[in-house]
């Protein structure tokens, strides 16, 4: 304690005392009737909440949290009116993982002094995750109001705005942010983005302009404007957006999306020189400069200028042909637009040892399918599982495509090996269970999804199609009820568990019940064919026969070609409850969302 009381001095004497000018002295101590006698120590005499506060930030300085927040603790007992004292302590508790405790606190601090800008901040930033969005906003608008120079506030407010695409006011309150902060850039900048994602182009350009006047080095409203030329007019003004890149080059000689760009407009105004030398160098840079690469795909394809993106990739790979990452955007590219042929042909291209080798194997056995040759990617694959028999993900796929073609057998032989190797791959096991299943094996499938369920009892999925299954034999019903509602606990809003809840309800004749959760569940998924189709048998049930025949309509509307059996089966309940009803012009007129 005398460390730390020694410390407290020759802090006070360095700081004077400055850094606790928002804290009160303490009350004068009034004189005693029987005073402490003389020689009494220090320790007993009332201590000031300056003093408090001095020891707390000596004590966290010494990494001890605990104690300083006890400290500050006793400086807001001597001095319970000071904000700044509560602010600091509330950062504490943050400190130590108390937040509840700092958000009680800051939120009685923001109710004591409601107009305290320093007290709103800190409930703001401390409800960013806890509060609404409406009192977030509330707040933020209420700080701007007491202090219309708040940057931070119309930072986080104009974020939220144009999060939420409320365009009008974000406009709005970058407006005000510029009137207020006139020399800030960052308010002109923001502005500029706002009039530009509302369209109005000739606006977003004056504040760009006016962001680079106030802060002449800056690329970004540089790059702005380039996005405004390409949107004004069809016929892009080639040189007009040349010149920008070239100020930004002479800034930032390295900026690769600049030299990208700079690139392709030699290659579309037919400067192919210029064009074929600096894609050579980018290229060739391109092998040991992977930021390159992804500021080309951020650019090109995250921003859909696909045919740019093929342009840019096809040059790029000139300079280094057998490039993993190259070959592998450019088939990204042509898949983007829809050229499959191309796709697997620079898909193929790529070597086992990158990161995405996997993910082009399955990406080249789809483009296959896509293109009629199903066979072609049944036997891509196998070639594939032939050389890593043990990989899971090729497993499942060719599975998949095996039990596509009806081939369930070899699909179901195929996964039993898969597991020999990983007994406990929960996903090899719900593709065979479903497999086994659709072959008609109900007890080789009950048997699999409790197998999945011992492994991963939050196993959502298992849990639905276990319970389901017997639901729809009529067994067990009971425990099919246990085992939805547990799923349902886990994945609250899925359509399909909604629905396997309402058919376990139907299927123990709570037809009320039934018609509930069939409901939401249609509602859930957009009234999906099996779903709907349980809706009307519910609604029959409940003698609701308009929705019904309404909801059997949805039903077959929404089932697939392939789905034969299913579209027969409606089609016959349709034309059953036309006849039941005896009226069915009448009933053809019942709106179809029950």
């Amino acid at each position: 304690m005398k460390k730390v009381i020694a410390l407290i001095c020759i802090l006070a004497a360095v700081l004077g005392f400055s850094g606790c000018n928002q804290i009160r002295h303490a009350p004068a101590v009034q004189k005693q009737a029987n005073p402490l006698p003389d020689g009494a120590p220090v320790s007993e005499q009332p201590l000031s909440a300056r003093y408090y506060y001095l020891e707390s930030v000596m004590l966290h300085q010494e990494g001890q949290p605990g104690p300083a927040a006890a400290s500050l603790e006793k400086a807001i007992a001597a001095d319970p009116e000071s904000s700044f004292l509560q602010r600091d302590l509330i950062r504490l508790h943050l400190e130590m993982g108390q937040e509840e405790k700092a958000l009680a606190m800051a939120e009685e601090l923001a109710v004591r002094d409601p107009d305290d800008v320093d007290n709103l901040l800190m409930l703001v930033r401390l409800n960013k995750d806890t509060n609404t969005e409406d009192q977030l906003l509330s707040l933020m608008q209420k700080i701007l109001e007491l202090d219309p120079e708040n940057k931070e506030t119309y930072l986080r407010l104009g974020k939220t705005y144009m999060e939420n695409q409320q365009f009008p006011q974000a406009l709005e309150l970058f407006s005000q942010m510029a009137d207020h902060l006139p020399r800030y850039y960052v308010a002109h900048f923001y502005l500029g983005e706002a009039h530009l994602l509302s369209g109005n182009y000739k606006e977003a350009q004056e504040a760009f302009l006016e962001t680079i006047r106030l802060e002449p080095d800056l690329v970004e409203p540089r790059f702005k404007l380039v996005e405004i030329f390409r949107h004004k007019t069809d016929d892009t003004d080639h040189e007009k957006i040349l010149t920008i890149y070239e100020e930004i080059l002479e800034m930032e000689p390295d900026n690769d999306r600049a030299l990208l760009e700079s690139a392709l407009i030699y290659h579309k105004t037919g400067q192919k020189d210029k064009a074929a030398d600096l894609f050579t160098a980018l290229g060739r840079q391109a092998a040991t400069n992977s930021r390159l690469i992804m500021v080309a795909v951020d650019t090109f394809i995250a921003q859909k200028r696909y045919d740019d993106a093929v342009v840019v990739f096809s040059e790029l790979l000139k300079a280094d042909p057998d490039s993993d990452n190259l070959n592998f955007f450019l088939g990204m590219a042509y898949e983007s637009q829809k050229k499959a042929d191309q796709a697997i042909q620079h898909y193929l291209k790529v070597s086992s040892a990158h990161p995405q080798y996997k993910k082009t194997l399955l990406t080249i056995a789809f483009l296959y399918r896509e293109m009629g040759r199903e066979e072609k990617a049944v036997t891509f694959l196998e070639q594939h599982h032939a050389k890593n028999p043990k990989d899971i993900d090729i497993i499942s796929y060719l599975s998949a495509f095996y039990e596509q073609q009806g081939r369930l057998e070899k699909a179901m032989d195929l996964l039993a090996k898969g597991l020999a190797d990983a007994p406990e791959n929960t996903s090899l096991l719900f593709r065979l269970g479903t497999i086994q299943d659709k072959a008609g094996k109900k007890e080789a499938c009950i048997a699999t999804m409790k197998k999945i369920i011992e492994i991963d009892p939050e196993d959502a999925s298992a849990l639905n199609y276990l319970g389901y299954t017997y639901a729809d034999l009529g067994i067990h019903l009971d425990q099919a009820e246990i085992l939805i509602q547990k799923a349902m606990e886990i994945k609250p809003e899925d359509g399909y568990i909604t629905d396997s809840m309402g058919w376990v309800y139907f299927q123990q004749k709570k037809y009320e019940n039934a018609v509930i959760y069939l409901e939401r569940a249609a509602e859930l998924t957009d009234f999906e064919s099996i779903i709907a189709s349980h809706l009307a048998d519910a609604y029959v049930k409940t003698g609701q026969l308009a929705k019904a025949l309404a909801a059997y309509r949805k039903a077959l509307a929404n089932a697939k070609k392939e789905d034969a059996d299913l579209v027969q089966e409606i089609t016959e309940k349709i034309k059953d409850l036309e006849r039941r009803s005896g009226n069915s012009d009448a009933e053809k007129t019942a709106p179809v969302t029950p």
